[in-house]
């Protein structure tokens, strides 16, 4: 009798089990939260080679001529931890917490390194990294440029995302590729009140790098009025490349 009991019992806690395990196997996994873009800003990324291909990857590295100067770049994909080096003249590593300048602080330009820290790299990754999360799309009235019309679409931020969270951006598609052609953006790292104070960038030359299409040619100009005013620099960019390993972390926190 005992063991009849003991046989029952058993039988009842495997199909207690069985029945738990077969719950859970059915139960679906909650859907995974996906970013939700203006028409106007995801077609942007869809022409550009679309943010799933940009998420692959976790290294970034490119070189920038100007003039007669050549500086070399690599950017952590997923934190944004870059490296510039300028030969002969510096090295310098940007972490969240950190920064280092080699040989000394005196051979990297400007009072403020931090303000240099993805400046060519944001204005080069356009428009992915203005896909990031706390920043807000606002799809504009067209705009005409040089006789030209533009979808435009209007960047603002979340308080507290980035070291100058009031920075705008103005992002100029040409209707018939949704390409990014020109683009408006203000600095208010010194000064917050410069929110709505423009410059623009055109970019020339995109040519595809791992699936993305990337500028060749960053030109920069006076924003006068509502339309381009006299060309400030002109930047060229070769051996972009992307790598779907991450870089190495020292080579950010050491010369």
């Amino acid at each position: 009798m005992k063991s009849t009991v003991k046989q029952y019992i058993s039988h009842f806690l495997c199909l207690i089990l069985v029945s738990v395990f077969i719950s859970c196997k059915t139960t679906p996994d909650p859907p995974k939260e996906e970013k939700s873009f203006p028409d106007l800003f995801e077609q942007g990324l869809e022409a550009h080679g679309g943010l799933d291909q940009w998420d692959k990857y976790g290294t970034f590295t490119f070189t920038e001529l100007s003039g007669s100067d050549t500086t070399f770049y690599t950017v952590d994909l997923k934190n944004r931890n870059e490296r510039i080096e300028k030969p002969g003249q510096f090295k310098v590593g940007f972490t969240e917490d950190e920064t280092f300048i080699y040989p000394h602080k005196d051979s990297f330009p400007g009072d403020d390194p931090k303000f240099y820290h993805n400046l060519r790299f944001y204005f080069l990754a356009l428009p992915f990294v203005t896909a990031d999360p706390g920043a807000n799309h606002l799809p504009l009235s067209p705009g005409t440029l040089n006789g030209k019309m533009y979808n435009r679409v209007r960047v603002t931020y979340d308080e507290g995302i980035g070291v100058a969270p009031k920075d705008q951006y103005i992002l100029w598609y040409d209707p018939s590729t949704n390409l990014l052609e020109y683009i408006n953006y203000s600095v208010t790292y010194f000064d917050e009140s410069r929110a709505e104070q423009y410059n623009a960038i055109g970019y020339e030359g995109w040519t595809d790098v791992g699936g993305l299409l990337m500028p060749s040619t960053m030109v920069g100009y006076r924003w006068e009025g509502d339309s381009l005013g006299a060309v400030r620099y002109s930047r060229h960019f070769i051996d972009m490349k992307f790598d779907e390993e991450r870089p190495d972390e020292s080579l950010f926190t050491n010369p």
